[in-house]
């Protein structure tokens, strides 16, 4: 299977995304939003992984290949239609929603959207809300790593402050028990993971359906332990919640 790099358009900004584009492709395809500097590349191998599943990883505004206009609007809702303008570029009528991380907030507001188009939702150590939170925090963020890598080097510092000024906090707990998908929540174990017991029994209030898996080992970034286990535990969630889908 060859990975292919695509590039659509929203906003006079090109955004860069990776396709599996398995050639006998199994069940619905599952857009990727994941975290706050990820970039696309760094999940090459669970696209291998998830086969014959097809799946797609976006690259929003300011990250990885995509355009960091210094003008852009960095809000979340400009970054949910940064995920549905390769939603409708790649052609998926239905699909599964996967998360991780900040990716969460604007994978959330995308799906609310497309309420009936979505077919089930993998939040992986997020909470269902933005956050707001404040340029000052996001200059702390620079001096940051994150996967042994320097942020500087992940991401340019005027979309990490135009995101964090634009940032509000808004709750989405209704919205996620509104809708008719099933959801899932992937959390960690150890230190340093956000989402905690508290965390997990507002997501059971919000949808006491919520499919909950412990990903043992990991903090936040479920994939730093055993990189396969989130998206194991996404395709087993699928096949036992969606049968044919």
């Amino acid at each position: 299977m060859t990975i292919v790099e695509r590039f659509s358009t929203n906003d006079g900004i090109r955004l860069r995304w990776l396709d599996s584009a398995p050639d006998a492709p199994d069940g619905l395809p599952i857009v990727f939003s994941p975290g706050f500097s990820d970039y696309a590349d760094e999940y090459v191998e669970m696209l291998h992984f998830m086969a014959p599943r097809r799946v797609v990883v976006v690259e929003v505004r300011g990250r990885g290949g995509s355009d960091a206009h210094e003008d852009a609007d960095y809000s979340a809702s400009r970054h949910a239609a940064d995920l549905r303008a390769v939603l409708e570029d790649a052609g998926f009528d239905r699909f599964h929603l996967m998360t991780f991380s900040r990716g969460t907030t604007w994978g959330l507001e995308m799906a609310f959207s497309l309420r009936d188009r979505v077919a089930s939702i993998s939040i992986g150590d997020y909470w269902a809300k933005e956050h707001g939170l404040t340029e000052a925090l996001g200059r702390g963020m620079m001096a940051t790593k994150f996967r042994g890598k320097p942020m500087t080097k992940r991401i340019q510092e005027h979309v990490v402050l135009s995101v964090f000024r634009e940032s509000r906090e808004r709750l989405f707990w209704s919205h996620l028990a509104d809708m008719p998908c099933p959801v899932l929540l992937a959390h960690g174990t150890e230190d340093g993971r956000l989402v905690d017991e508290e965390g997990i029994a507002e997501y059971r209030a919000a949808r006491p359906d919520i499919e909950v898996v412990t990903i043992h080992g990991a903090a936040h970034d479920l994939f730093r332990h055993d990189r396969h286990a989130y998206p194991r535990a996404v395709l087993a969630f699928i096949a036992n919640a969606c049968p044919g889908l």
